[in-house]
Formats: structure tokens, C-alpha cells, sequence
């Protein structure tokens, strides 16, 4: 507490060096908030191209199971991996040249 209070008495002023290094870490700082900022946007644009995709695909499905010419039929789709490999239930329908499928146990 002494010395902030000497420090504050006294006539000498800051130096070049701490006033330069002092600009430097706030222009650091200013370019790393600017980075993560676009990162963050990048990302938020990413997930909100996925999430109007999705929300298209389901209501093509669900127009599609409305419609009176679209063709139903059930099968099931198998996928594997390296050490696995498993087979879903799935509904597929087919209308004027368009087929999609989904898994009959997610409703």
C-alpha cells in the first residue's frame, strides 16, 4: 500500500517499453476475441445449414406419407464397421423417382 502511494506522489511517468507492451497484449487479446468470434459464427452457420437440412428431409418423408402415389414397402439396412456390424428395421417409400428410407423403431 506504501508504495502504490509513493508510485502516485511521484512526477515520473511511464516508460515506452510498458506503454508498447501494454498495446501489444491488448492487441493480442483484441485478435484472439476476434478469432474465437469467428469460429464461433463459422460453426453456428455449419449447424444451421444441418439443422434446415434435416428439417427439409423430414418433411419430404412426411409428405411423402401423406401422398396417395407413394410407395411403401419395409426392408432392413445393414451397416458395418471394423469389428461391428448390425441391420435396422426400415420403412422404405418411393415416389417419382425419389426413395428415402427411415427406421421403422424411431416412429
Amino acid at each position: 500500500m506504501k508504495r502504490i502511494r509513493e508510485k502516485l506522489r511521484s512526477k515520473c511517468g511511464e516508460t515506452l517499453v510498458s506503454i508498447l507492451v501494454a498495446i501489444l497484449i491488448i492487441a493480442l487479446s483484441a485478435g484472439m476475441f476476434a478469432a474465437m468470434y469467428t469460429a464461433s459464427m463459422n460453426i453456428n452457420l455449419s449447424a444451421q445449414k444441418q439443422d434446415e437440412a434435416f428439417y427439409e428431409a423430414v418433411s419430404t418423408l412426411e409428405k411423402m406419407k401423406e401422398s396417395d402415389n407413394t410407395t411403401t414397402s419395409d426392408g432392413q439396412l445393414q451397416y458395418s464397421s471394423d469389428n461391428h456390424s448390425e441391420s435396422v428395421d426400415v420403412e422404405y417409400l418411393t415416389q417419382d423417382g425419389l426413395s428415402v428410407y427411415h427406421d421403422r423403431s424411431a416412429g
